[in-house]
């Protein structure tokens, strides 16, 4: 009879089963955190670098609109520029390094803030400065003001359009290669003239808040800031264009037969 006796005590895991289970699942919970991490990541990054394209088009767009519709008038000019006309009229590259400041009269002004006081002819000046509140970045400036008051000794006040700019170039073509010195309109070879040509490049470091140059503190700490990491976290851009009223303005050199696009 105790060989067909019913056992009455239940089956249940052993703690050595339990503890196998509950390190199985930690090690999936783990997986699928750090998968979620570093997908936020990625968007995050994505984001981030689609917002400094967006304000690197933003700008470009904006600085080739006042340079195709720039306007420099010769004294000669009896018919455009008539004795009782009082306002002047510029187009001026100061190269400086890696950035330029450009100053120019334009037909198209467009206000960046909302309800300005401005119309369509202005005085526009271009520079990259020091960054309120962040050492070390430059932010590019325009600043505008009235044709008819412009004295072109002082700067227009001024609103931030790019943040952690990198370099600003504009180069003006003068014929037969582009011209690398400064363009005065209202000086030596380059008086009354418009450039035929001018080139615009525009670079940037990814725009994340809170490390130095918008680069990631994650990717600092593991390069020690070096310039390789710095060169991975920047967007350029470049385009030419053609101020519209430079038809019929003769170059500086006569033009190649052959030229070379670099």
């Amino acid at each position: 009879m105790g060989l067909f006796r019913r056992s009455n005590r239940k089956s249940g895991f052993t703690i050595i089963e339990i503890m196998i289970s509950m390190s199985i699942l930690m090690s999936l919970t783990v997986a699928v955190v750090v998968m979620m991490r570093s997908s936020i990541d990625v968007r995050q990054g994505l984001s981030t670098q689609s917002r400094t394209v967006r304000q690197l088009n933003f700008a470009l767009e904006i600085l080739s609109r006042d340079i195709e519709h720039a306007i420099v008038l010769s004294s000669t000019d009896q018919i455009r520029m008539p004795i009782e006309r009082t306002f002047k009229t510029i187009f001026r590259v100061e190269p400086s390094g890696e950035s330029d400041k450009l100053s120019l009269t334009t037909m198209a002004n467009q206000p960046v803030v909302a309800n300005a006081m401005e119309g369509d002819q202005g005085y526009v000046v271009y520079d990259l400065k020091d960054a309120e509140g962040r050492p070390g970045e430059k932010d590019l400036y325009r600043g505008i003001t009235n044709i008819g008051v412009a004295n072109f000794r002082e700067d227009p006040p001024s609103n931030m359009i790019l943040r952690n700019v990198k370099s600003f170039k504009v180069i003006a073509w003068r014929g037969d290669d582009w011209f690398r010195d400064r363009w005065d309109s209202t000086r030596s070879d380059t008086r009354n003239k418009l450039p035929r040509m001018v080139r615009i490049e525009l670079s940037a470091y990814v725009d994340t808040a809170g490390t130095p140059f918008g680069i990631p503190a994650d990717q600092l700490a593991s390069s020690g800031g070096n310039e390789s990491a710095q060169k991975a976290a920047i967007f350029e851009v470049k385009t030419i264009v053609v101020p519209q009223l430079s038809s019929g303005m003769p170059e500086l050199k006569q033009p190649m037969s052959s030229v070379r696009w670099y």
